[in-house]
């Protein structure tokens, strides 16, 4: 073989193991940072806070290093259908947070994160309304919960 065929192949064994021995979970530096969830005890607030906890997957032996006090409430609106035939019912979910440091108590961030509206029909169910209503609440409160929790972990990748 030639040289330059052997410095080919020695080229691409290098590149081949030094690009699978690369650990990617030793770059992650936010392992460390454990942060509390503090919310009010009412039904959705739980609901949020599961969703929440989830996410973030802290371990429960360590001390929390930041507190993020959460609070989510509905708001419905009255809306028209696009042909104005119907009326259909748009909720929205207001999420109001503060993310403070645990160890001095210094408030890091607050501040209110909103949601697209979800639209439900009304019929002449209640029961039907209620569930849909229900169901509405639960999907908003999930989705406040992913974009709180990327909306955390981009202030704390921030702090470092």
């Amino acid at each position: 073989m030639s040289f330059l065929n052997k410095f080919f192949i020695f080229l691409l064994l290098l590149f081949t193991f030094g690009c699978t021995s690369f650990d990617i979970t030793k770059t992650s530096s936010d392992i460390e940072k454990v942060v509390a969830i503090e919310t009010p005890s009412d039904r959705y607030n739980l609901i949020f806070k599961e969703y929440l906890k989830r996410k973030f997957n802290n371990k429960k032996n360590l001390k929390p290093n930041f507190i993020l006090n959460a609070n989510i409430s509905f708001v419905l609106n009255e809306t028209l259908s696009v042909n104005g035939s119907k009326v259909l019912n748009a909720t929205k979910a207001i999420v109001k947070y503060s993310l403070v440091d645990n160890s001095s108590n210094i408030l890091i961030k607050s501040g209110s994160i909103k949601t697209f509206p979800a639209l439900s029909s009304s019929s002449n169910s209640l029961y039907s309304n209620d569930k849909s209503l229900k169901h509405i609440k639960e999907r908003l409160s999930k989705s406040s919960a992913n974009k709180l929790y990327v909306l955390t972990k981009i202030i704390l990748s921030k702090l470092d």
